[in-house]
């Protein structure tokens, strides 16, 4: 299923990543499949796969859930990430952007103009 979604994020911790599989999704069963396995997610608001380029585009909240998380719900289904080296690479970059944005998610607002902050 192609989308072509340019819509801003509506949130700080939503991102946008996409992973190429190392399967094939031959058919539109198969792009339907992964496309369902990974809206399962908690945190999971829009999942898109283009079966011609083998790669499969999601729009999640880093609050909720990781790349990890997507890549391990790929391989239960059947499609795992690639694995290559330059793969390897990126999905360690992934995952430590979305670690870094869950922790400022859940980071107390610091004192502002030399204020100790009032509690």
């Amino acid at each position: 299923m192609i989308q072509n979604d340019k819509a801003e994020p509506k949130s700080a911790w939503e991102v946008k990543r996409k992973i190429r599989v190392s399967v094939a999704l031959a058919t539109a069963a198969d792009a339907k499949t992964v496309e369902q396995a990974l809206r399962d997610l908690d945190g999971v608001l829009q999942v898109s796969a283009v079966r011609t380029r083998r790669t499969i585009g999601v729009r999640y909240l880093v609050t909720k859930t990781d790349y990890r998380a997507l890549e391990r719900t790929l391989e239960a289904a059947g499609f795992p990430p690639a694995a290559g080296r330059w793969a390897r690479f990126r999905s360690g970059y992934c995952q430590n952007l979305d670690l870094t944005g869950r922790e400022n998610a859940r980071a107390r607002p610091s004192a502002c103009c030399n204020k100790p902050p009032t509690r």
